[in-house]
């Protein structure tokens, strides 16, 4: 480069890059879902230290859903947990409290119980909420990483509405209950995309067996559980797909094929400092 004097000057370059690392889970706790709070329990530590090996300070935080969603607020800085301690207690707890009695998470501790009568989970507002309610920092590298078992419905659909009628007021089992999904796919799409966040989905690729499949009716057929991670939802490409991310296959971390905090890690040294390309 030459200056206004006429004489050369070396080049300035970009400089180091200074990103620290933000993940959050979001995570289905349906009651088919137990093994993944388990093993996330068990490995979460080697996420914690492996993440932090890439940037100091990393932050992480949870949502879970069914029918609706809670973000987690017991980490050290509230929705923010930086040891995996918390992080372990945090799993179990939603583990024992919520998948064991089939309640939702927004519901609290002492929601009603057998309270899910579709199979379909509530992932994208919980999405949504992921990029709101989380204390993003503004140099983080920013990441979702979400495990589910089969895919959602839209606004202005009702998780409690088991047939469709309009109706939540059935109470024989399995009850209803009025769970209205708030947002679209095109709505969750454009605010992961406005907060850079990546996703990166642990989702089931193929249908499960008779024997796996969760007890209740369905709004959409089996062969549609893939649709938004893996599949086209209603025309549209899946959402990892469309925020720059990834999927994995769910049934593969249940055998133990897949290693959870392995494939975490890779996620997030793949990620760091790499500009999201949309």
């Amino acid at each position: 480069m030459v200056d206004a004097s006429g004489s050369n000057q070396p080049t300035p370059d970009a400089g180091e890059c200074k990103e620290v690392i933000d993940v959050v889970f979001v995570l289905d706790t349906s009651s088919t879902m137990d093994f993944v709070l388990t093993k996330l329990e068990e490995q979460i530590a080697d996420v914690v230290t492996a993440s932090n090996m890439v940037a100091a300070d990393s932050h992480f935080g949870l949502i879970a859903f069914q029918d609706n969603f809670a973000i987690d607020m017991t980490g050290s800085q509230q929705a923010v947990h930086t040891t995996a301690a918390s992080l372990q207690t945090a799993f179990r707890n939603y583990k024992n409290v919520y998948t064991a009695n089939n309640r939702n998470p927004g519901d609290g501790p002492s929601g009603p119980t057998t309270q899910n009568p579709i199979c379909e989970e509530n992932s994208l507002d919980s999405l949504h909420a992921a990029t709101a309610m989380f204390p993003w920092r503004a140099n983080a590298t920013r990441i979702v990483i979400l495990a589910t078992d089969d895919t959602f419905l839209e606004a202005t659909d009702n998780y409690g509405d088991r047939d469709g009628d309009g109706l939540t007021n059935k109470t024989d089992y399995p009850r209803e209950g009025h769970y209205p999904a708030a947002r679209t796919m095109t709505d969750t799409v454009a605010a992961l995309r406005a907060a850079k966040v990546r996703v990166f989905s642990f989702s089931r690729v193929t249908q499960p067996s008779f024997l796996e499949r969760c007890g209740t009716g369905r709004r959409y057929p089996w062969a549609d559980i893939t649709d938004g991670w893996t599949t086209a939802y209603k025309g549209m490409p899946p959402i990892p797909m469309q925020t720059d991310g990834g999927n994995y296959d769910l049934d593969q971390v249940k055998t133990g094929a897949l290693n959870l905090a392995t494939t975490i890690n890779e996620v997030v040294l793949d990620s760091h400092c790499n500009p999201i390309i949309l």
